[in-house]
Parts: structure tokens; sequence; C-alpha cells
């Protein structure tokens, strides 16, 4: 499972169904049908849903803007900065958004994970650290689901 962090404002987008592709600049070992974890970064610093991988595109920054750049809910502009000097880019499809019924905030996290530490742009969890997040409560179309 991939924890991946992720700006207030973008997770905000994928939260509302408007940003469903994450873009990344090196492409993480999983397959599509594998869960992502989604944290807030900075202000909010908290575990806010989970994801199911749809597809993982790679290829050249200019491919991945004209085949994702409307997906990625991110100006030219943002995409261009963000890539720039790059060879490749990575978009990572996102489907099945489950929205956790109550955000895991840092500090839980770092009481129930020892010496955790949130990555600049992902991590991989552990069985135990999978477990815990596969259990909470998350809401789809407005109704709760364990």
């Amino acid at each position: 499972m991939l924890f991946l962090s992720i700006h207030p404002k973008h997770v905000q987008a994928i939260v509302e169904g408007r940003k469903t592709v994450e873009l990344r600049k090196r492409k993480p070992s999983i397959e599509p049908g594998s869960m992502v974890v989604i944290y807030a970064t900075t202000p909010k610093c908290e575990v806010v849903a989970v994801a199911a991988v749809g597809a993982i595109q790679v290829g050249k920054p200019s491919e991945i803007w004209r085949e994702c750049g409307e997906l990625a809910a991110v100006s030219a502009r943002v995409f261009d900065d963000y890539f720039y000097g790059a060879e490749k880019a990575v978009g990572i499809h996102l489907s099945n958004i489950g929205v956790f019924k109550t955000p895991v905030s840092l500090p839980e996290l770092r009481r129930r994970w020892d010496g955790f530490q949130p990555p600049q742009q992902y991590r991989y969890l552990n069985p135990s650290q999978q477990k815990f997040i596969t259990t909470r409560e998350i809401k789809r179309g407005g109704c709760l689901t364990s």
C-alpha cells in the first residue's frame, strides 16, 4: 500500500472528484488495483482518504500533460514548473475515493507507528500500518462503510 503526501488544496480537489490523476516525477512500485493512502501535508497534517489506482501512465512530460493535464487539475504553468528539466512524468489515476469519517492526525500516526515521519513524496506501508488504515471507517457516496 502506497502512502502519498499531497498538498491540501490538491487533496480537496481529489475528494471533490475534480482531480483524478496525481502527478509524480518517479513511478512508484504499485500496480493498478492497489490502494493508496492520501495524506494532506502542512498545515492539515492528516490522512483523509484512500483510493484505488486505476492506471499508471509514464511518459515525457508533454505526453502526460496532453493526456492527463485536465484530469490533474493543475494549470499548465504549475505542471511545467513541477516537471522543469524532467525527462519523464508519471500520472497515477485514482478511483473509488473513500474519505475517512474521522481523519487520522499526524500525532495519532506517530503514536501508533513509532518514529513515523511523513514522506516528501511517498512511502510504502508495512502490513500492520496497512491493517490500521484499512479498518478505518470511510464514506462513499454519502454512505458510511467500514
